[in-house]
């Protein structure tokens, strides 16, 4: 019988020639002999034969079945738990609670909404049907191999599950640039729309979708048209953020984007779900800053050569919104302060005009600016970096003031009155500055801006109220009510900016305005209830009883105009719901207000 032989596979010749093939045979798809220096078909061509060795290797990329499982892991577990019709709504009878940070939002009314529903529903609508049409097994995923420990519990929402079409994309980057983008400066719009379009185009980093849900979720908190689902995308918003921390484990890397969402997180929270939920996620920012050396990003030891004085100068203004935040809280609360100043190695931000044209001024430091304030001009979030850095030597002049009255250690009369005096100096001169280079503040249209003038009034009020607190009355009266009359002409400011927001409009307005109204608001309740026949409020002396009258009419209308404009916040920031509460509280009383903000 004959055998049939098999050839060797080493016995037939190769069907490519070793070597590389040129770039003009690859060009024009035709066999390169591979012939060196110079390879037949160029020769006969008569054209330079050029061969690029650095090629990128085939296949998939690296990492690449790797995401796939993961997907994979995500997609079994969700069809897992889906056991009602709208499994992306969530349960319509489990409320949204402060330890809840699913997805789930809360039951929309099927009258207001079944006939014609928001863009944000269809989608997930029209992604439900597809779900629902999938088997709960399917066949073959039980043979890949699962590595569950090395996966976080919620990999982040691929871009294809994404809850925002482009319509509603568009339109929130421009209420975002709009409505937030004054209170925090933190973007260049052209870096951040040439970095956006790539990301829809193709899979980014899972640090810029973070980034770009968390400004569309903040978006969302300063407009009303998009109350359907700004629950969802906060709750997946979040959940990419934890799902980011949990995955990495470096010390040494961490992207100014991670930086920058957890801050918009923040405010978010601070407005729109309640204040501890919002303090946790600023401390988590805040060591994020830390970890990124944000507070060092002018030190010779870290700065990047080459890099883009744009990114640069982002990486500035980030910081300098951790840091005004930080003070926000702290102050407020009496809390310690994560961002110290006295280690600041970073250079106020550049003004906005030049940062947006991509050719960011340099500034001088924190510690130059405090030590010389001189009538230079400086950006929005410069003058509100300089003046909580006052309201922070503020609150610790007011501490040590009360350590020194009940530990006894009354050296204190003059170097109490020495740092009053340094601190109104201070404070005076800020005020000044911002009357010089923004004259006719109730006209600015700058959010942050006229923010920042009605914090400076405040800081006045406070000092007030420190002085009160000391017990020097009796000694220094005339003093103290001299202070009073500052006080009382401050808290007047402040209800008149108040009302000068309004032509800017409240959805523009800073996420902690309500809490300086409303110690404008307090201080003017206390001038009303210890009112007397001798007034020296205005620093004049009524002549008459009617005039006295028309004095107290003045402030009571004062007093309204700052509680409707935290009528008219309270819709869009629980702050102003808070304060508001407990201004219209029947036992409030001045001596409530114990703290700054």
């Amino acid at each position: 019988m004959e055998t049939t032989r098999i050839p060797s596979s080493s016995s037939q010749p190769c069907r490519q020639r070793p070597g590389f093939a040129c770039e003009e045979c690859r060009k024009r798809k035709v066999g390169c002999d591979r012939k060196r220096p110079q390879c037949g078909k160029c020769a006969d061509a008569g054209v330079k034969c050029v061969v690029d060795s650095n090629r990128l290797a085939r296949g998939p990329k690296k990492g690449g079945l790797k995401t796939l499982q993961n997907r994979i892991v995500a997609l079994e577990r969700r069809l897992s738990l889906e056991t009602v019709e709208h499994p992306l709504f969530g349960d319509p009878d489990t409320p949204v609670t402060d330890e809840t940070l699913s997805a789930s939002t809360s039951p929309l009314s099927e009258d207001a909404n079944s006939k014609f529903p928001s863009s944000c529903e269809q989608m997930m609508f029209w992604d439900n049907e597809l779900r629902l049409k999938i088997p709960p097994s399917t066949p073959g995923l039980a043979s890949l191999p699962l590595f569950p420990c090395q996966f976080p519990p919620s990999p982040p929402l691929p871009p294809e599950c994404r809850l925002i079409d482009e319509l509603m994309a568009s339109d929130l980057n421009q209420v975002y640039f709009d409505r937030v983008h004054p209170n925090v400066p933190i973007f260049n719009k052209s870096r951040y729309f040439s970095w956006s379009q790539q990301l829809a185009i193709s899979n980014g980093p899972n640090h810029m979708v973070c980034l770009q849900y968390a400004m569309w979720t903040l978006a969302m908190a300063h407009s009303s048209q998009f109350e359907s689902c700004r629950d969802r995308l906060y709750g997946e918003t979040r959940r990419m953020l934890e799902d980011l921390d949990f995955a990495q484990n470096d010390m040494g890397i961490v992207q100014i984007e991670q930086v920058q969402a957890w801050l918009l997180i923040a405010f978010y929270e601070f407005a729109r779900t309640n204040y501890r939920r919002g303090w946790v996620s600023a401390g988590r920012a805040f060591r994020l800053v830390q970890l990124a050396r944000l507070h060092e990003v002018d030190s010779p030891e870290n700065m990047i050569e080459g890099e883009d004085p744009v990114l640069t100068e982002e990486k500035r203004k980030t910081f300098w919104v951790a840091y005004c935040l930080d003070r926000f809280i702290g102050i407020r609360r009496r809390w310690q302060l994560t961002l110290v100043e006295d280690v600041i190695f970073t250079r106020l931000p550049s003004p906005e005009l030049s940062f947006q044209a991509g050719h960011p001024t340099q500034m001088c430091f924190l510690s130059q600016a405090m030590g010389a304030r001189s009538q230079s001009t400086l950006s929005p979030l410069a003058e509100c970096s300089i003046l909580v850095t006052i309201c922070e030597n503020v609150l610790s002049h007011h501490e040590q003031s009360m350590i020194e009255g009940t530990f006894g250690s009354m050296p204190s009369d003059v170097q109490f009155w020495l740092r009053h005096d340094w601190l109104s100096g201070m404070l005076s001169k800020s005020l000044e500055s911002l009357d010089v280079n923004y004259p006719g503040m109730a006209g600015v249209t700058d959010p942050l801006l006229l923010f920042t003038s009605m914090m400076a009034h405040s800081v006045v009020i406070y000092l007030c109220q420190i002085m009160e607190a000391s017990g020097m009355q009796s000694y220094y009266g005339p003093t103290v009510d001299g202070f009073q009359n500052r006080a009382m002409i401050a808290a007047r400011e402040i209800a008149r900016l108040a009302r000068a927001h309004e032509h800017i409009g409240y959805f523009k307005a800073h996420i902690f305005l309500p809490v300086v109204v409303f110690l404008g608001a307090s201080r003017l309740i206390s001038h009303r209830t210890t009112w007397t026949d001798g007034s020296k409020a205005f620093g004049v002396t009524p002549d008459s009883q009617g005039h006295q009258y028309g004095m107290e009419s003045c402030v009571e209308a004062e007093l309204q105009s700052c509680k409707n404009t935290l009528r008219k916040l309270q819709s869009s920031n629980n702050l102003a719901r808070g304060h508001l509460h407990v201004l219209e509280s029947e036992n409030f009383t001045s001596d409530y207000v114990q703290v700054f903000i």
